[in-house]
């Protein structure tokens, strides 16, 4: 889903996180001037179903290069919204 919304803003097929194991749940957001993709990512896998996050510039340059760690633990479930302002960031932990 990230490649197909990603590809007809931007025009062509570009990895967001290159990292070992499943990166997957993804949401992805655009504020202002960028992209905001959140997913679960699986790197730290057993044990960590990370939350991790990047910004993606409207040519799909990617500014936060294999993602930055936002949350490490067994997140499950993860939603996103912004109201022009704020941006909040939801998940759900498997405890």
């Amino acid at each position: 889903m990230i490649q197909a919304l990603l590809f007809i803003l931007v025009g062509a097929d570009f990895s967001i996180s290159t990292a070992p194991e499943d990166q997957q749940l993804p949401v992805v957001l655009y504020a202002d001037t960028h992209f905001c993709v959140f997913w679960q990512d699986m790197r730290h896998f057993p044990g960590d179903r990370s939350l991790y996050g990047a910004r993606v510039a409207q040519d799909g340059t990617v500014l936060d290069e294999e993602g930055q760690l936002l949350y490490r633990d067994q997140v499950v479930v993860l939603d996103a919204a912004y109201d022009g302002i704020n941006m909040l960031v939801a998940f759900q932990d498997s405890c």
